[in-house]
């Protein structure tokens, strides 16, 4: 009985440190305003981060979503058109870690994250034509900071 019990928690502690296990990738880019901003995705499930950009994030291979980096009155300007613009539909809009943000389809077809890095002057610009769901998962494994 007293060997179950210890096999037992051994078990329970190996699976304990496996599922509590995650990783993550970051680049640091530097963009035409200057900035320093720096992209980190939690590849825990498989995700990838790609280097160059626009930065990709991808899993088992295939492209999800593509991210380039825009300037404060360019994300003014998505997030109006967003706003007024017949064929987008906004989806959500809020404030997350060091970013602003505004999540919207444009003719049902594409899936945008318009997003603005606190106490910067750059912006990004986050696509996914596949699916909202797809969209809000790579925007959700991921975090954007200003490095000084």
């Amino acid at each position: 009985m007293k060997k179950k019990i210890i096999s037992l928690a051994m078990i329970f502690s190996v699976l304990l440190m496996i599922t509590g296990c995650t990783s993550n990738k970051a680049y640091t880019f530097t963009v035409e305003t200057g900035d320093k901003i720096k992209v980190e995705l939690d590849t825990t499930d498989g995700y990838d981060l790609s280097s160059d950009l626009p930065f990709t994030i991808s899993k088992d291979g295939n492209t999800l979503s593509q991210g380039t980096f825009i300037t404060s009155s360019a994300y003014n300007k998505y997030v109006n058109s967003a706003k007024t613009d017949s064929l987008a539909k906004v989806i959500d809009e809020g404030s997350k870690d060091n970013i602003d943000y505004v999540f919207y389809s444009y003719n049902n077809s594409e899936y945008n994250y318009v997003i603005k890095v606190k106490n910067s002057n750059t912006g990004i610009l986050l696509g996914n034509p596949n699916s909202k769901e797809e969209a809000k998962t790579c925007f959700d494994l991921l975090t954007f900071s200003l490095e000084q």
